[in-house]
């Protein structure tokens, strides 16, 4: 499959392991040199992702829902109305199946428009009709309005976002850096920033950790040790790290 071997090459670019060569908005993101360097990385190419969702329809990043993810997300974030947002929704079906057990205020992003496309085919447009809102958007600049949201679950964009910096380590812990500060834009106070990382749980850990130093605005609640909900769930059961903050 397609999507497991970018779960592999994304895991090997994160070690260092190789050397790294919406509903109204169907629209290609324009890209400004004046506001951030752009490097040439695959996984920060529009092309790149559009290329992917063609080829691959449907992959639930990481984890599923039922039974994998849900234990853990409701039980931090139980009020099934509440404003989530979703980055990198993409072929994520996932999503769909956190939508359909109850999760239907949902704002989802892509930043390639292959990936709002692929998303809107999974949804349907009976979901569609339900959610929130479904755009092209850059994570590291979203168009949402401040403390707008209650929840954002994060499954593996910010794992892409520092893999787009390719080798130049410091222009990826920048990219990553600029997204996690714009989460803390967008969540209400109390709210959870939910991030099932595996390619790179060590610097999307430390960007929280900057971020917390410099704003003071993170409290984390799960720092990727093994968890067990009240009803017997262990965390171990996802294959991926569980990292979650509280916006404070």
């Amino acid at each position: 499959m397609l999507a497991g071997l970018l779960l592999l090459l994304l895991a090997v670019q994160c070690h260092g392991w190789l050397s790294p060569n919406v509903l109204q908005h169907p629209t290609r993101l324009r890209q400004s040199s004046s506001s951030y360097e752009e490097p040439d990385n695959q996984f920060g190419n529009q092309n790149y992702w559009d290329k992917t969702y063609t080829q691959e329809k449907e992959f639930s990043w990481y984890c599923g829902w039922s039974e994998e993810l849900e234990p853990f997300f409701t039980e931090l974030v139980p009020d099934a109305s509440a404003k989530v947002l979703i980055p990198g929704i993409g072929n994520d079906g996932c999503i769909r199946d956190m939508f359909d057990a109850g999760y239907t205020h949902l704002t989802a992003f892509d930043y390639a428009p292959e990936g709002v496309e692929c998303a809107k085919r999974l949804f349907g447009s009976s979901r569609l009709k339900l959610m929130d809102d479904m755009r092209v958007a850059d994570a590291r600049s979203l168009p949402y309005d401040d403390e707008a949201y209650d929840a954002v679950l994060d499954k593996g964009t910010l794992d892409s976002i520092y893999l787009s910096g390719g080798a130049d380590k410091d222009l990826a812990s920048k990219h990553l850096g600029m997204a996690v500060k714009e989460l803390a834009r967008v969540l209400k106070r109390g709210g959870i920033a939910f991030c099932v990382t595996a390619a790179c749980a060590d610097a999307v850990q430390e960007s929280f950790d900057k971020s917390n130093e410099e704003q003071r605005c993170w409290k984390q609640i799960r720092d990727g040790s093994i968890h067990m909900t009240d009803d017997g769930y262990t965390s171990n059961n996802i294959d991926a790290t569980v990292l979650v903050w509280e916006r404070v």
